[in-house]
């Protein structure tokens, strides 16, 4: 999935609202946070996650594993990364 500016900009300022939803820790990246990551984009789309000085992955594994899952990582800034991923069945959804 390619994103133009204007829309990255759009997911930025939607995620910036909320608040982080999960944080990859001493565990790294595993099926669980994975599944969880997913649950919650089904309900709101986007959302950021944070990953913790201690997590073991590189954030290109992470990065990868994410997207294997149908997850678009739309940026990342320091240790914050911006995840995105439409659902369709929403009342409410982003269009982009």
């Amino acid at each position: 999935m390619n994103l133009k500016g204007k829309q990255k900009a759009k997911l930025r300022r939607l995620a910036n609202q909320k608040d982080i939803m999960f944080q990859i820790g001493q565990a790294g990246i595993t099926n669980s946070v994975i599944n969880n990551i997913l649950e919650n984009l089904e309900k709101h789309e986007v959302g950021r996650v944070s990953v913790l000085k201690n997590c073991p992955d590189s954030y290109e594994k992470i990065i990868d594993n994410l997207t294997e899952a149908g997850i678009y990582v739309v940026y990342r800034i320091g240790r914050v990364l911006l995840l995105y991923k439409a659902n369709p069945k929403l009342k409410d959804r982003i269009r982009l």
